[in-house]
């Protein structure tokens, strides 16, 4: 199945090549007629001038203008037509790549984040003292073919846009740069850095290394307060406005339990969009009840994302005391395994009937 997913993907990769081609090719092709059909309005309004529109050569450049016309609306057609082409090839793309598009760096990438990169790279100086990591910022109409089928992909699916990247340089493959390329995915939102050793690119996915968090190098102040919320606004900035970051910002904890929650979602296969609609149902819920979900996606329950948010925005907005809502939902789960009744019904129980929950 993945080779033949690849083997699409290099596929439509070709096609998107030649049809971006072929538009502009067409794109030069209007400027052309539209500077001939300029030139000769031009060329018959002087003539007009002078003379009367009986004139045979006012006749004889009318007759140019509208074949220059002609010509005009025929390479705009051909131009749209190679629009529409490129158009569907993008959208057959976009629908074999949405788990590629972790390989741009999302959201805001400001100081916070530069001073996150070298604190792992001085996490790792000591195995690593040559490696090089740095960001990549592709601008609009600018791409980078140098990588593989997917890559060269997503490059010409967006080249429109201004794209970012990680990119890390090494002298060798080891165990220890698949582990530091790991602990960067593990903050940033699983984004994927471009790894090169020498001149050649790895393949994702290729490196040695472990990806278990306690077996991270640690980082310059991530046992402080200030270097936990660094941390958790790194990653939940890959995911959230800015707007939502600051306001998540006045409540540390329900910060840090948002970004933990991401990380976990990013060990389930999902895509970017994925988690970000996910954690968007959950950014009003109060730290308390945020920590009793984070705890629960942890265990692996049964339970769906969407009945566990769903009875846990029931229960925080029905419940005034967050620590009450938080143990309601625990025990919620508790009793909807137990009973084999749907768990959305039995918060609604719980905030309707006068047992002690």
């Amino acid at each position: 199945m993945n080779r033949f997913v690849s083997s699409t993907i290099e596929t439509l990769e070709r096609e998107l090549g030649e049809a971006q081609r072929e538009r502009e090719r067409q794109e030069q092709a209007v400027l052309r007629a539209e500077n001939a059909h300029e030139a000769a309005c031009a060329a018959r309004d002087e003539a007009w001038a002078g003379s009367s529109i009986d004139d045979p050569e006012v006749e004889e450049l009318s007759r140019l203008v509208y074949r220059r016309r002609r010509e005009l609306y025929e390479a705009i057609d051909r131009l749209k037509a190679a629009e529409g082409k490129e158009r569907r090839i993008k959208s057959r793309l976009m629908y074999v790549l949405p788990a590629e598009r972790r390989r741009y760096l999302s959201g805001e990438v400001d100081e916070e984040f530069h001073e996150f990169l070298n604190s792992v790279r001085e996490a790792y100086a000591g195995e690593l003292p040559e490696v090089e990591i740095s960001i990549v910022t592709e601008n609009p109409g600018e791409v980078d073919l140098r990588g593989d089928s997917t890559w060269r992909a997503l490059e010409r699916l967006y080249s429109g846009t201004v794209r970012r990247w990680v990119e890390i340089r090494a002298p060798e493959s080891t165990c220890a740069l698949g582990t530091l390329v790991r602990q960067i995915s593990y903050y940033a939102g699983g984004h994927t850095p471009r790894v090169f050793v020498g001149d050649e690119e790895l393949p994702p996915g290729s490196l040695s290394g472990t990806g278990l968090p306690d077996r991270f190098r640690p980082l310059r102040g991530e046992d402080t307060e200030a270097g936990r919320l660094s941390l958790a606004r790194i990653t939940v900035r890959r995911y959230l406005d800015e707007v939502t970051v600051g306001r998540l910002q006045k409540e540390p904890a329900a910060l840090i339990a948002v970004s933990e929650i991401a990380r976990l979602y990013q060990t389930l296969s999902f895509t970017g969009d994925e988690i970000r609609w996910r954690l968007e149902q959950l950014v009003s819920l109060r730290p308390e009840v945020l920590q009793a979900i984070q705890r629960l996606t942890g265990e692996h329950r049964r339970f769906s994302f969407y009945e566990i948010a769903r009875a846990a925005r029931l229960l925080d907005g029905h419940l005034p005391d967050a620590g009450v809502a938080a143990e309601a939902l625990h025990r919620s789960v508790e009793r909807a395994l137990e009973s084999g009744v749907p768990l959305v019904d039995i918060a609604y129980m719980s905030v309707t009937s006068d047992e002690g929950f």
